[in-house]
């Protein structure tokens, strides 16, 4: 009589195993809804992206001249300070250019400038340095000018 029953009984206790390791909704990862009808999204996993803090210093290709520092103070407010020195230059000229920053999708930071000068995009690496792309949002660079496009922080 147990041997007819044990093989019943191991089928029961595998059923539960299974049924008890079958997938459960978490409720914290839920949009919930409050009294007054708003919702509050939860996001499914960490997420995860790399935002700029401080100062970088790179430089970018220039024509007539071996290039161009540019140094970027990312601010905790979200505002940007670019600085423009032409290297080699006699005059010692540099430029200013004020924005704000944010950091969009795949971990890309755009910055807009209050005069009007067009946006700008880098990469940001979780090395902790930012790699300049170009106006589509591509990293598109010619490997004869690869030392130039990466800003690391100063």
């Amino acid at each position: 009589m147990m041997k007819r029953k044990l093989p019943q009984i191991l089928l029961l206790l595998i059923s539960s195993v299974l049924l008890s390791c079958s997938p459960k909704i978490n409720q914290d990862l839920v949009n919930t809804s409050t009294a007054d009808e708003t919702l509050e999204w939860k996001p499914r996993g960490p997420l995860f992206f790399v935002a700029p803090s401080g100062i970088y210093k790179g430089a970018i290709p220039c024509d007539d001249c071996p290039g161009i520092e540019v140094t970027l103070n990312f601010k905790d407010d979200n505002s940007v300070v670019k600085s423009q020195r032409y290297i080699q230059s006699k005059t010692k000229k540099t430029s200013k250019h004020t924005g704000s920053w944010v950091v969009i999708k795949d971990n890309v930071v755009r910055i807009s400038f209050s005069d009007r000068s067009p946006q700008e995009f880098y990469k940001a690496q979780n090395g902790g340095h930012l790699i300049m792309l170009n106006s589509e949002n591509e990293l598109k660079i010619d490997p004869t000018q690869a030392q130039f496009f990466i800003f690391n922080p100063d």
